[in-house]
């Protein structure tokens, strides 16, 4: 008999699973469906809430809904940005959680076919009094900086601010922004029936697996997990190959295998496309013949990622990428007619799913709020680090591939700077979070923070553009969490309307507590502005 919980589903997920079958699904499929229902992929608590928030605007060149949102400078070129978090695998391995945070927000931005440029670190932890907590804060620091460094990307600046509720639940919110000449522009959909599946990067292994289902529950002294580590030299091969794929027109479709592995990246790319996908799971590199498919198929593994090419363009693919001998390369699926994903390995099918179920197919849940008896009080959050950076961009040919990156230096104000002196533009990145406000006004709370980074961004000459959230609590399950939540994101999406700043994309967190004790709610905003140089 199946236990739902061994796949963190629930007993109504399931009976919805097998109605959906019409029959009980295999070990490879509840994997399947334990990933993409899972909170980190599927927002099922959060969707309809999600709904509520402005994301048009005449200059919003890509909403929600791809790897990142896009925003128009000029005729030309277009910022590209996104903010994630990585909380739960940076408190278990403090460096490499950091790091492949940061790795897995540049491949989703270059996904979106621009260089990435800078990083900025949004960090709440305990308090520094705790010998644990300095030492575990400086591997979350050195991991992100080594891996911006590797990668060729400059810091946009560091923010730390600590709090009791973060003792052993740290959170760890990085926003990456990269540009791309908008002619370049890239999307995730694997296109046309017949395209091929190119999986290049590092071979597939066993770490990371159940990394999703790990991301959405909450954490005690018995949690036990082994998140993957990354490679940056590698991620930056990465980088410039896909950069170097996307203007030469090699590729229609593309993503990084995140969350989920290649289960989210292949079922995503082919569901967007609207048709069928067929896998073969032995193609795929990897570290070790015994591997099974459940492992193939939900492994994290860093620095992969999978394009979408058509047949005929398949050797200008290959000949790009054997430039780049770190990375491997190899076809493991191609786009078929209808709507089922097939899933083989070892020469028998492993896995037989319609992808409408599987990626949209989770029963949408409803927060259920609660206002508290009596405000609650906290303890303040104390700011330990805040610094913004500004980078300066340039490049010899239009192309995202050819920028050349230099640290400008530390800016005094609050905002982080883009220098683009060959088309007289800075770009402006303020970022900010609610306080312990949140706990007794969670609408206020945020509504004040999208009102002050827009003012921030005004008084340094700045016009608003758009805005990248992250939300980060506790159990959405908890009435007083739930509140916090729904009218949290209320405030959001009226400050957004009231200021004209479009939310182009974002990052659901939940689940950050530690025996049952959730963190002081963090929402997260990431505003970027644009403003002429005379």
């Amino acid at each position: 008999m199946i236990n739902p919980s061994d796949y963190g589903l629930n007993q109504q997920e399931l009976q919805h699973i097998i109605k959906g079958l019409q029959r009980e699904p295999n070990h490879v499929e509840l994997g399947i469906f334990s990933a993409l229902w899972s909170e980190h992929c599927s927002y099922k608590h959060t969707r309809a809430l999600l709904k509520q928030l402005p994301t048009e605007a005449d200059w919003v060149l890509q909403g929600p809904g791809e790897n990142a949102g896009v925003v128009a400078l000029d005729e030309d070129w277009a910022v590209v940005f996104k903010i994630e978090s990585h909380n739960h695998p940076s408190f278990i391995a403090p460096f490499d959680g950091a790091a492949t945070g940061v790795g897995g927000l540049v491949r989703d931005v270059m996904a979106m076919g621009a260089r990435p440029v800078g990083v900025k670190a949004l960090l709440r932890a305990g308090t520094l009094d705790d010998p644990k907590t300095r030492a575990m804060i400086a591997e979350i620091q050195r991991g992100a900086d080594e891996y911006t460094r590797t990668c060729g990307l400059q810091s946009l600046g560091v923010e730390l601010m600590t709090h009791p509720s973060y003792a052993s639940n740290p959170l760890v919110n990085v926003i990456v922004v990269g540009l791309v000449p908008r002619s370049r522009l890239m999307k995730s959909s694997a296109g046309a029936v017949g395209n091929l599946l190119l999986y290049y990067g590092i071979p597939t292994g066993a770490s990371g697996v159940d990394g999703a289902a790990f991301a959405s529950k909450g954490m005690d002294e018995d949690t036990v997990a082994h998140p993957p580590s990354g490679d940056a030299a590698v991620g930056k091969d990465l980088m410039m190959a896909t950069l170097e794929l996307i203007e030469h027109n090699a590729i229609v479709g593309l993503q990084d295998m995140g969350a989920a592995g290649l289960t989210s990246s292949a079922f995503e790319m082919v569901h967007r496309a609207g048709h069928g996908l067929w896998l073969d799971l032995d193609a795929v590199p990897k570290t070790s013949p015994q591997l099974s498919a459940y492992e193939l198929m939900l492994s994290e593994t860093q620095e992969r990622m999978l394009a979408a090419v058509e047949p005929g363009q398949l050797d200008a693919a290959r000949k790009i990428l054997a430039q780049y001998p770190s990375l491997q390369v190899q076809v493991i699926g191609k786009v078929v007619e209808g709507s089922s994903a097939v899933i083989q390995h070892h020469q028998q099918t492993a896995a037989s799913l319609p992808l409408p179920l599987v990626v949209d197919g989770f029963p949408r849940l409803t927060l259920a709020g609660q206002v508290p008896a009596a405000p609650a009080a906290a303890e303040p959050l104390t700011k330990v680090e805040a610094a913004n950076f500004a980078v300066s961009a340039a490049y010899d040919r239009p192309l995202a591939r050819q920028l050349t990156l230099q640290a400008a230096g530390t800016v005094a104000g609050a905002c982080a700077e883009i220098r683009l002196p060959q088309i007289g533009k800075t770009v402006l990145l303020r970022t900010l979070a609610n306080g312990t406000d949140i706990l007794q006004d969670p609408y206020q709370a945020v509504y004040s923070a999208v009102a002050r980074a827009c003012q921030d961004l005004k008084d340094s000459g700045a016009v608003p553009l758009a805005l990248s959230d992250g939300l980060n609590f506790g159990n959405p399950e908890d009435p007083f969490v739930a509140w916090q939540i729904t009218e949290g994101m209320r405030g959001l999406a009226d400050a957004c309307r009231d200021h004209h700043v479009p939310v182009i994309g974002g990052n659901v967190s939940l689940y950050n507590e530690t025996r049952g004790e959730p963190i002081l709610g963090q929402l997260f905003i990431g505003v970027i502005g644009v403003k002429s140089e005379a």
